[in-house]
């Protein structure tokens, strides 16, 4: 009996491995399902572009504010690697963001050959609405920390 168990227990996981690897492959090949997993990527880049940026902007902001006090040289060294740090960060964003839109614009093109686009729209909308509230949020500390810097050198001015 407890041999029977294991047999029937082997034969129940080929059965389901049988069948749901071809809905794997036919995942695979589903323009649909490669631009919402194109989505999903640009999403996430520009999530983590989002919080990163904000988090050097708001330092340099931190940074530009605390150094009202003190001398100019140590103001500039301070500001200086802040802003090589989010000038390098906004860098490599961009490009791993430039490289997730070219995909999307691939697939998408695919899918639209496949006449598969109907069930995408709601997808692309709001990821383009999330998009949008990101990159406006990233504007906004950019501005900010734009506007403690000028501070600081109108600082040093008088």
């Amino acid at each position: 009996m407890p041999g029977m168990k294991k047999t029937l227990t082997l034969v129940t996981m080929a059965l389901a491995l049988g069948v749901l690897a071809p809905s794997a492959a036919l995942a695979d090949t589903d323009p649909a399902a490669a631009v919402k997993a194109d989505v999903a990527k640009l999403l996430s880049d520009a999530t983590t572009r989002h919080d990163v940026v904000i988090a050097d902007a708001n330092k340099l902001t931190a940074d530009a504010q605390a150094a009202k006090g003190g001398t100019k040289e140590a103001a500039r060294a301070t500001i200086k690697a802040d802003l090589a740090k989010l000038r390098a960060d906004r860098k490599a964003a961009s490009a791993a963001l430039k490289a997730d839109r070219a995909q999307l614009k691939t697939d998408l093109s695919a899918a639209k050959d496949a006449k598969a686009l109907k069930g995408l729209r709601a997808t692309l909308k709001d990821a383009r609405a999330t998009l949008k509230q990101q990159r406006a949020e990233v504007k906004q500390a950019l501005e900010a920390a734009r506007a403690a810097v000028k501070e600081l050198r109108a600082s040093f001015k008088k």
